[in-house]
């Protein structure tokens, strides 16, 4: 805290700053980037969230879409176009909300990919700084290992413009997800070079640690051997240790002595026997939403719980609240989170792959119906739940949507993501695809697909008029 305090602190002084706090699963980085938010707050700053999505789904820059649509969203006209400025609006291109609330705003020039992407970049930072100015801001990205190819890019850009403005942005990542391969370590190394880049390891606790926790959250001193059993157990990862103080309130002294060994291989057994004492129809509930992702909507939620009439569906969500197994998202009425990773994917991985498939396809359908006349802006979102859900659907609209998503990718000039989604319609259409034709540059977006049987190469453009 001493360490983010003071980061704050330089920020508000005008000297922008960005901080990672990384750790194994558990560990507390989106608690003390909480207390952090909580203290800045405190002092005036403005807060803004953005957190990174696992596997397929989201489009490019989510994360950073996230925090500034928060932002946008507050701004009246007046305060958006000073927030722009007078010069390049191409944040424009991955805000949707700009363009509604300033319909008559010019549009960016066409220029090549590598301009047209710096241009984008300049426009983001700028937004930034111009929103910072009033008032100083912190955005907390979250989960950045699950970070798109795109949004990496644009931090390494966005902290080094921002260097002389009252920002700061706090990200959090799982070291334990990263290899010297993934993309996060080449962006780690990148900002390393930069003056105002601080990074904070959180460590488990050690065994003093750990009876000092015990000690405060069930009022237990531990002899040498349970400490070092509990320890072991859990590996001081403060996570664990929670579930391990609630598993023995819970129990009480009807099973005085269980709770020291309850926490087999990992969390998930705590957390599948915490899950247990919801009921029945609220593990159904969220055994829905967690398919849905790690955030969902109250309105997502109900059309695939046809059967819990009226309130139903609500008070299954506040037991759900009441057992913290779930949280509202800030700022966001009617929408909730899992108040940790390994509760969706304990809920997710009970399910059977064909129940999945199942659970996947009945959302796409009702996400698509919900969407309407503006489906095209979720593309990435029902690209996944088509995927996923293929066996059931078949590939026509999977198709459809990850042209789209791709189109839109190439639009905001994320190519590695347009590419992944190409490839993905590609080979579900049933063309061998071979390879792709790599760009003359790495900064250069790839030029075309190769497909097999063919020599001659197909421009991008051309294979997206051929779904």
């Amino acid at each position: 805290m001493a360490v983010l305090t003071a980061a704050l602190d330089d920020a508000l002084d005008g000297r922008g700053q960005m901080v990672m706090l990384a750790g194994e699963p558990g560990i507390g980085k989106t608690r003390l980037a909480q207390e952090l938010a909580d203290h800045a707050q405190a002092r005036g700053v403005l807060v803004v969230w953005g957190s990174c999505y696992e596997g397929d789904g989201a489009p490019p820059y989510w994360p950073w879409s996230q925090a500034i649509t928060a932002f946008v969203e507050s701004l009246s006209a007046e305060q958006l176009t000073a927030a722009i400025g007078g010069g390049n609006s191409s944040v424009a291109e991955i805000i949707p909300q700009i363009a509604q609330k300033l319909p008559d705003l010019a549009k960016p020039l066409s220029l090549e990919p590598e301009q047209a992407r710096f241009q984008l970049f300049d426009s983001v930072a700028a937004f930034l700084r111009n929103a910072a100015t009033s008032n100083t801001m912190l955005m907390v990205l979250e989960d950045l290992h699950w970070a798109d190819h795109a949004s990496l890019m644009l931090l390494e850009f966005v902290i080094s413009a921002v260097s002389g403005s009252p920002l700061m942005v706090l990200g959090t990542y799982r070291d334990v997800e990263l290899g010297r391969r993934h993309p996060l370590s080449r962006t780690l190394g990148e900002l390393v070079r930069e003056a105002n880049f601080k990074r904070v390891h959180l460590n488990s606790f050690d065994p003093d640690e750990v009876s000092q926790f015990v000690e405060s959250r069930a009022s237990i001193s531990l002899d040498p051997s349970d400490l070092a059993l509990v320890h072991s157990r859990t590996g001081g990862n403060p996570l664990f240790l929670n579930e391990l103080m609630r598993l023995q309130a819970e129990e009480g002294d009807a099973d005085a002595e269980s709770w020291k060994t309850g926490l087999p291989e990992g969390v998930r057994d705590v957390i599948g026997r915490r899950l247990d004492r919801l009921s029945e129809n609220c593990n159904e509930a969220l055994t829905i939403a967690s398919v849905i992702g790690p955030e969902f909507g109250f309105n997502q939620l109900q059309p695939l719980l046809e059967e819990v009439a009226g309130t139903g569906l609500l008070e299954l969500v506040e037991e759900a609240l009441s057992a913290r197994v779930i949280e509202e998202t800030p700022g966001e009425p009617g929408r909730y989170r899992f108040a940790h990773a390994l509760i969706q994917e304990t809920l997710r991985e009970e399910l059977p792959m064909a129940g999945r498939a199942r659970l996947h396809a009945r959302i796409a359908d009702t996400l698509e119906t919900q969407y309407g006349t503006d489906a095209e802006n979720h593309a990435a979102e029902l690209a996944y739940h088509f995927s996923q859900g293929a066996l059931v659907t078949g590939t026509e609209k999977m198709v459809h949507y990850s042209r789209l998503a791709g189109d839109r990718a190439l639009a905001v000039h994320a190519y590695d993501e347009a590419r992944a989604l190409f490839e993905r319609a590609l080979r579900d259409t049933g063309v061998p695809l071979t390879g792709i034709c790599p760009p003359k540059t790495p900064s250069q977006p790839p030029c075309c697909l190769v497909l097999a049987g063919h020599w001659q190469p197909y421009p991008i453009t051309t294979i997206t008029k051929r779904f």
